[in-house]
């Protein structure tokens, strides 16, 4: 197990809570929208004296609360069954609130002022039927009240479980510290900070574990990748809620960058290319919930969700030498805050396709090839149409040409790949100069990946090309990355859909990722640097190739994808003897 070098050194500088020396201080937030006074008739004396309000609107301004309210209103007398008015009102009601907490730790709010004014804004020219209906209008908004326990509550819950057992009573005593502020107004919460003191033995990290470069063992692989699971479930799990509930596309677009992101993350750290230490799910979590949290900046739904989140940030930030934890049950409790209530288990991993994910995120039922021609090496085409059905290894073997194959091989692959990118132009337009980057892109793609490769013999058995990372097939479409969105059975198993995928998802990239840099740089070359970028590394790599100075091991692998981009669009013929490109001369 090893360190997120580069993230925790970014996560030490994002905290978003406030961290007082050796005090916490955690916000506990209440939507304006919660500060509900109902108000109607707010004052009646006899049949002829009233005052009806409307819904009132709360807004913050300054330090106050504001409470807004139009309204009707008449003063008069009752003689022979009849009102005889001496005057009418009709406008607003204003008045500015102080928020509070009482004694039992419910949100208050007290009255600072208060007035009528007519439909100009002035003072109300019936004078007396405010003073009479005043008291009982103070009442009724001073009725109100918003109980924080199952707030607070859930914030001790969630602390509470990200204390390693050795730490939990030393975790209990500050709990019992804890203390609630004087509240604050902002923009559309009402703030109410929760504080306790941090014990001292956690306020310095804890000493750098010692760092192996060796491979992760397999045990050790498969230790991870347990460890890591719920997070990986965890986060499908809030950003599909999210966007089931916000049908903004660019909101959506936002959330499935960031799901791209974090699993292109997670597939890093388990197949061992980001070397750590303690509990990777910790620094994942905190990165990706930043993020999130930025997302959701303009929203006061997930309110629960972003403090208890907020908490946890806080705790990593203010405690370093806690070795706090994030357990299968508090990343359970944190995803159920989203949708209380809701049935079924947040953490239930599937490997399946997910029809709503699919739908959310507009990624599309995979192409079918058209028919073709049968040719002697008719099994590339048999295995899309075996849809579940594993091929049998001794006729996969027929697909791992020997040298005098390969002039086939390379025909009939080839023809596939061109194919599968013609249908995705078919259905994606592109301008017609991006249109030819992304024809070359695909076989491009197919070659630094897997030199046109889809199955390989291991242990003596044929059997799918699949790296460390868990990419698999001659597109080497990353299973972790895309789970839900794709059949990881055929994906494996069947080339022509493997490779239908690719180029599905490299349009998606060309599209939304490498076009929008290009255009920003003003070089239409970075096209194909930055669709590949992303395709290896997930959508915050886009423009890794111009970073100064650059990654050894990206510059690497960018400076070959651009060698092999070049030779193809320039007419080159692959040759997959040396995985490289032939001059055409």
């Amino acid at each position: 197990m090893r360190s997120f070098r580069w993230w925790l050194l970014w996560v030490l500088f994002a905290a978003t809570p406030e961290v007082l020396g050796a005090r916490l201080e955690i916000p506990l937030r209440v939507p304006l929208e919660l500060v509900s006074i109902p108000l109607g008739e707010v004052y009646r004396e006899g049949p002829c004296r009233h005052v009806t309000l409307d819904a009132p609107k709360i807004e913050a301004v300054g330090e106050n609360l504001k409470l807004t309210s139009p309204g009707t209103g008449a003063i008069g007398v009752e003689l022979l069954g009849k009102c005889q008015t001496a005057g009418d009102w009709r406008g607003t009601l204003e008045v500015t609130l102080k928020p509070g907490i009482d004694a039992a730790g419910v949100l208050r709010v007290r009255i600072v002022d208060s007035k009528l004014t007519d439909d100009r804004g002035s003072a109300s020219p019936v004078p007396l039927l405010w003073e009479l209906g005043k008291p009982q209008i103070h009442s009724r908004i001073e009725r109100f009240g918003y109980d924080l326990g199952a707030s607070r509550e859930a914030l001790i819950g969630m602390l509470r479980g990200a204390a390693p057992p050795e730490q939990g009573a030393a975790m209990e005593a500050m709990l019992r510290q804890i203390e609630v502020g004087t509240p604050r107004v902002e923009k559309t919460h009402v703030l109410v900070p929760v504080a306790m003191e941090v014990a001292d033995a956690w306020l310095a990290p804890p000493p750098p574990a010692a760092t192996s470069t060796a491979p992760l063992t397999e045990a050790e692989m498969e230790a991870l990748e347990e460890a890591l699971a719920p997070w990986d479930a965890f986060l499908a799990y809030a950003i599909r809620q999210i966007a089931r509930d916000g049908k903004d596309p660019a909101l959506r677009q936002r959330l499935f960058t960031l799901l791209l992101d974090s699993r292109y993350r997670l597939s890093e750290v388990l197949s061992g290319d980001v070397v750590a230490t303690g509990d990777p799910a910790r620094a994942l979590f905190i990165e990706t919930f930043n993020e999130l949290r930025a997302i959701l900046a303009d929203t006061t739904r997930y309110t629960l969700f972003i403090d208890a989140g907020d908490a946890l940030v806080a705790l990593e930030n203010a405690a370093p030498g806690l070795g706090m934890r994030l357990s299968a049950d508090g990343l359970r409790q944190l995803a159920r805050s989203l949708q209380p209530g809701e049935k079924g288990d947040p953490l239930a991993l599937d490997w399946a396709v997910d029809p709503e994910l699919r739908e959310l995120f507009d990624v599309q039922e995979v192409r079918e090839p058209a028919p073709r021609p049968r040719s002697s090496l008719d099994f590339f085409i048999k295995v899309a149409q075996e849809k579940q059905k594993a091929p049998d290894p001794e006729e996969i073997k027929r697909w791992l040409p020997k040298g005098d194959e390969l002039a086939d091989y390379q025909k009939e692959v080839g023809a596939v790949l061109a194919g599968a990118a013609a249908g995705e132009l078919q259905r994606t337009q592109l301008p017609a100069p991006h249109a030819k980057t992304y024809a070359y892109l695909i076989p491009t793609t197919a070659l630094i990946e897997s030199c046109w490769k889809h199955y390989v013999v291991r242990g003596g058995k044929a059997t799918f090309l699949r790296s460390q990372s868990s990419s698999v097939g001659i597109m080497q479409i990353n299973q972790r990355v895309w789970r839900g969105f794709y059949d990881v059975h055929r994906l494996r198993w069947d080339p022509a859909y493997n490779i239908e995928a690719g180029a599905q998802i490299l349009m998606r990239y060309v599209k939304d990722y490498a076009i929008p840099y290009a255009t920003k740089t003003g070089n239409p070359q970075h096209v194909p640097r930055a669709a590949y970028a992303v395709y290896n590394a997930g959508p915050r790599a886009v423009g890794r190739f111009a970073k100064q100075p650059p990654h050894p091991r990206e510059a690497r692998v960018d400076e070959k994808l651009w060698t092999l981009y070049q030779g193809i669009s320039s007419g080159g013929q692959v040759d997959l003897k040396t995985c490289g490109i032939r001059d055409p001369g």
